[in-house]
């Protein structure tokens, strides 16, 4: 068979298979070929048909959509990047190696990876962690993460399952905080426009710290710290572990927040502005969860909570 014949016969497997049309022995055909990435050169010719290519795109961000919230197993982050893999491979893309990055910005030294202001990002590292990044969040990894340490500088939040490996700490270094870990699943949220840094222990145990000194060792199951970034203050408090990351269901989780961070949390879970008196009081602090509720009913739940106006139209918030 010619290679151009191998090419095309390729890609419509491949199309095949993201339409659940492919039979067992294709579908074995399909995870043979994708554990061969990175092996050798596997490239297929951009789509002829535009539209074809844009369907693509629209079932891989509905696959995102439906199923990246829940990953929580390391089998499906690569079932996710199994799929990203297919969809590069469609549209003309050439991916070398079983670590996909989509929207990496790369320098001599680092590795940038981004989520967008709308939508998560499930990145696999090369030793095989999985890191969930929260919207407007984003993770730098070195050149040479797992030479000695494995180090990640994280902006924003993002939800980690780190595999195990006594050899080399894995350690997130988010605005003063370090967080330490050799195995285990925890949350981390440090927007910068947030007062507060607050690390969630899912799995495992972790240790967190400043350059300081150690502000936590052997956090486990449920602990939460929280580490004010103006007072340099912690409190460690214990929650269910069903809250720690609870945004990765879709679900607004306003925990020890200010107005102005409620403001900054509603921006991101809604996509609109929020428009809000600078002239409030932010030292008094607010906590509630909303299980998707309508947004008006979370305005006028807000607003009882707080005392303040909060109303919701098409394209913004206003906290009067």
């Amino acid at each position: 068979m010619s290679h151009t014949n191998k090419e095309s016969g390729l890609k419509h497997l491949l199309e095949k298979y993201l339409q659940g049309q492919s039979s067992v022995k294709e579908n074995q055909a399909i995870e043979d070929w994708y554990d061969q990435l990175g092996k050798e050169d596997h490239k297929v010719p951009p789509l002829e048909s535009s539209k074809r290519k844009a369907e693509l795109k629209l079932e891989i961000k509905q696959y995102l959509i439906n199923r990246i919230v829940d990953r929580t197993t390391r089998k499906r982050a690569f079932q996710y990047c199994k799929y990203a893999a297919i969809f590069l491979l469609l549209i003309g893309g050439a991916l070398i190696g079983r670590n996909v990055t989509i929207n990496s910005k790369k320098d001599r030294h680092d590795i940038i990876f981004e989520s967008s202001d709308k939508t998560a990002k499930l990145i696999t590292l090369k030793d095989g962690s999985s890191v969930l990044l929260n919207v407007g969040s984003s993770l730098t990894v070195s050149k040479d993460f797992g030479d000695s340490i494995r180090q990640v500088r994280l902006t924003g939040e993002a939800f980690f399952e780190i595999a195990k490996d006594t050899k080399h700490p894995f350690i997130v270094q988010a605005g003063k905080l370090k967080t330490r870990v050799l195995g285990t699943s925890f949350n981390i949220n440090a927007y910068e426009d947030l007062d507060q840094i607050k690390v969630g222990v899912l799995t495992g145990k972790v240790q967190v710290s400043t350059a300081d000194g150690l502000l936590a060792s052997g956090m486990t199951k449920g602990k939460v710290l929280f580490f004010n970034k103006n007072s340099g203050t912690t409190t460690l408090k214990t929650e269910q572990t069903e809250h720690i990351a609870i945004w990765r269901d879709s679900k607004l989780n306003i925990e020890s927040a200010t107005i102005r961070e409620i403001a900054s949390q509603l921006h991101r879970y809604y996509h609109v502005k929020v428009n809000y008196d600078n002239s409030f009081d932010n030292e008094k602090r607010y906590s509630i969860r909303f299980d998707r509720e309508p947004a008006d009913r979370v305005m006028e739940i807000l607003s009882i909570l707080t005392k303040k106006k909060f109303t919701y139209k098409t394209d913004q918030i206003t906290i009067k």
